[in-house]
C-alpha cells in the first residue's frame, strides 16, 4: 500500500487499493470482527477461513474480479471495503457479468463519523464502475443505510428466509 500520510489521529485518511495476500487479509479480518460486532453467525468458520478467505479474495483480485481497499490513518489500518465481480453460477452464463458485489465495509470505532465509510465505499463503487458490472449491490446494516442511500444505493425486495 503507497501512501504518504501524516502519523496522528487527526491525520486525514489514506485509502488504497491493495493487492498484497497480506493487505487483503486485513481486510478479511476486518470483515470478520464486522460481522461479529453485528451479531452475525460465524459458527462453523473452518478453523484455517482466514486463509482460505484471503485465497480466494487474492486469486479474485490477480484475475482482476476484485479489489479490497484499506483505510490508513498515520500508520494504523483502520477499516476496509470490497468490491468484486459476482462469480455465482449465473454470472456464469453470461457474455458479460452485470453484478458487482460490495462487502467488508468496516471502520474501527474510534475513527467512525469522520467519512471513512463512506470513502471506503466510494473506493469500491469507482472501482466496479471500471469493469464490466452494470449495478452494485450490498448488504446494509441499520449503520451502514444512510451513507448507502445517499450514494444512490436503492432499497430492493430481496427476502432472506433463515432455514
Amino acid at each position: 500500500m503507497n501512501t504518504n500520510s501524516q502519523d496522528s489521529d487527526a491525520a486525514k485518511p489514506i485509502i488504497a487499493a491493495v493487492t498484497s495476500p497480506g493487505e487483503i487479509e486485513i481486510g478479511v479480518r476486518f470483515r470478520h470482527t464486522m460481522k461479529v460486532e453485528l451479531g452475525m453467525s460465524v459458527a462453523g468458520l473452518r478453523p484455517d477461513w482466514a486463509e482460505r478467505e484471503t485465497a480466494y479474495f487474492a486469486r479474485r483480485t490477480s484475475e482482476g474480479c476484485a479489489q479490497w481497499h484499506l483505510a490508513r490513518v498515520g500508520e494504523e489500518f483502520v477499516g476496509s471495503s470490497c468490491a468484486f465481480v459476482d462469480d455465482s453460477w449465473a454470472s456464469t452464463l453470461l457474455t458479460r457479468p452485470k453484478t458487482g458485489w460490495i462487502i467488508g465495509v468496516y471502520v474501527l470505532p474510534k475513527f467512525r463519523r469522520r467519512g471513512i465509510a463512506r470513502g471506503l465505499t466510494d473506493a469500491a463503487l469507482r472501482w466496479l464502475r471500471g469493469t464490466s458490472c452494470t449495478e452494485a449491490k450490498l448488504h446494509a446494516s441499520s449503520f451502514g443505510r444512510g451513507i448507502y442511500e445517499s450514494l444512490g444505493f436503492a432499497l430492493t425486495n430481496e427476502m432472506i428466509l433463515k432455514l
